[in-house]
């Protein structure tokens, strides 16, 4: 078996090494704030005051701090519990995914490499669009399009607005996203939401694509930090009694054979009325 090979670090008798470098030497002049330090252990380039800004953006797009979302109300049952460690990390854990959430940063990041790969640094809007009928018809959809009950994201606008005039609108992944949000747009697609321009910002940073979601877990975890840490100190009663509610809703399409067991099933009687749990 070949040794796994450990870069992050050690301490040491009068110094600690951080990612290649000594932590009160080198990083103590060097580190303006923790986010270049954050930056370092992604595997991203020094930063510039540019480049610190985009990801103070990030950071404020990333808030997205609704109770209602069921990732935030996993962290406020699991703290109501008294344990905001609990609500923290279990929650995330617990709706890690690639499919939503900040996972999708990775998806989405992978995605626009794939494009680029193939278009270059300066490609045509056909040459793009060309490259966005492939993604679809041999590697699926792209992440990082859909607004789910309202027509625009308001993190993306947001993030658009914190940024205008900004070196990073004129980086090779930015002006490539925008003629992927074109190419898909035209294409009848939906519109897009904050995660690809997540992505393609952190993409011009250098970050690699398969890390991008863990970088927006990390980014986005004030906003679970302070729904962990009220919960915890106040929720216990609500959120602790779950109470069982008929559902109403319209049953899914079921086939003669299984609807005529739940209607008699073997060695017993009929189905019970369909239940869900609800705060």
């Amino acid at each position: 078996m070949t040794r796994p090979i450990q870069r992050v670090g050690h301490i040491g008798d009068t110094d600690n090494r951080f990612c290649g470098a000594p932590v009160f030497a080198e990083l103590a002049g060097s580190t303006v704030n923790s986010t270049d330090l954050l930056a370092r252990a992604f595997g991203m380039p020094m930063l510039s005051d540019d480049d610190r800004e985009v990801l103070r953006c990030i950071a404020l797009a990333a808030v997205s701090p609704d109770a209602r979302v069921w990732p935030l109300k996993m962290t406020r049952t699991l703290s109501s519990y008294g344990n905001p460690f609990a609500g923290f990390f279990g929650a995330q854990l617990g709706t890690a995914s690639d499919r939503m959430g900040p996972g999708t940063a990775s998806s989405s990041a992978a995605s626009l490499a794939w494009i680029r790969a193939r278009v270059g640094d300066e490609p045509s809007d056909q040459a793009v669009a060309a490259a966005v009928t492939e993604h679809l018809a041999s590697e699926g959809r792209i992440p990082g399009f859909g607004v789910p009950m309202r027509a625009e994201d308001e993190r993306l606008l947001g993030l658009r607005q914190l940024l205008a005039g900004h070196p990073a609108m004129q980086r090779p992944y930015w002006r490539l996203s925008l003629q992927v949000i074109a190419a898909v747009r035209a294409g009848g697609g939906p519109p897009p939401n904050v995660v690809i321009a997540l992505a393609t910002l952190l993409l011009d940073l250098g970050l690699p694509a398969h890390r991008a979601g863990m970088f927006v877990t990390m980014v986005m975890a004030p906003t679970f930090a302070a729904h962990a840490l009220e919960a915890s100190e106040q929720d216990a009663a609500a959120l602790q009694e779950i109470t069982a509610v008929d559902d109403r809703t319209t049953a899914p399409r079921r086939t003669a054979a299984a609807a005529a067991a739940d209607r008699v099933p073997v060695g017993g009687s009929a189905m019970p009325a369909r239940r869900s749990l609800a705060w």
